[in-house]
């Protein structure tokens, strides 16, 4: 049987299976702990070293087998069928870029409107109090914009410093720029994930609007902490990690 004859192997369905037992294990573990989650990075690392077909394959288990664990509420399972394989598919789709593709204008672009919009964002909601929750919730939050804030902000230094040093001949800096690029991407994909639950959940409820705008302002207390998370944890473990994965890769195949 020919390579492109062939639709599906064994590998296909043990690779996705094996990261679905460790994602599901990694989420049931740090679920003890608020605001730490651990989802994220590993199906990313795994989605850039394994392809998007393995990593949706893998996110779509990944959300109807927790279920089993945390019980079946289907709100939850639509905004995880939803965004998981979509995560899968986009880190799937860049892990086959070559690193210098990642310094091209285009992404230039879009990194840089990111950062920059996410850390604006915490900078106004700050400024100009926007977020109306109890006193007690809203020092938290405020702590988490400024270090969300602070984060981004940092990237975004980093990001355009190591493309000027790309772009004057240090090659060793693309592993760095691509680094920074599936960081920032990671952590606008996880606001992302409070937004769409912010649209699913009071639709499938029937919120009011002002049950669903009081939903929308507590959803701030998960947001943060997870973009906050996946920030640190994207930017110190994808490197080793995904090198660690494409070594599996290339002695299974």
């Amino acid at each position: 049987m020919t390579k492109r004859n062939r639709q599906f192997t064994a590998k296909d369905i043990a690779y996705p299976a094996l990261m679905c037992a460790l994602l599901l294990g990694g989420q049931y573990i740090f679920s003890f702990v608020a605001g730490v989650e651990i989802v994220t990075v590993l199906l990313v690392c795994f989605s850039a070293a394994f392809g998007a077909r393995r990593g949706v394959v893998c996110a779509a288990a990944f959300s109807l087998l927790r279920c089993l664990i945390f019980g079946f509420y289907p709100n939850i399972v639509l905004l995880y069928l939803i965004y998981y394989p979509a995560l899968a598919a986009l880190f799937g789709g860049l892990g086959h870029l070559k690193k210098e593709a990642f310094a091209k204008p285009l992404f230039a672009v879009i990194i840089n409107v990111l950062l920059l919009g996410i850390a604006c964002a915490c900078l106004l909601l700050n400024v100009l109090d926007l977020i109306q929750i109890s006193r007690l919730m809203k020092t938290t939050i405020t702590v988490l914009l400024w270090v969300t804030f602070a984060l981004t902000l940092a990237l975004w230094i980093a990001f355009n410093a190591l493309l000027t040093v790309q772009r004057i001949g240090k090659k060793n800096a693309a592993e760095l720029v691509r680094l920074v690029v599936f960081t920032a991407l990671s952590a606008t994909c996880t606001v992302c994930f409070t937004l769409l639950d912010d649209v699913i959940t009071p639709l499938f409820y029937g919120y009011t609007r002002g049950a669903a705008l009081a939903y929308f302002y507590t959803s701030f207390t998960a947001m943060l902490p997870q973009t906050v998370c996946t920030v640190v944890t994207v930017g110190l473990l994808f490197l080793p990690l995904t090198k660690a994965l494409e070594t599996v890769k290339g002695k299974g195949g």
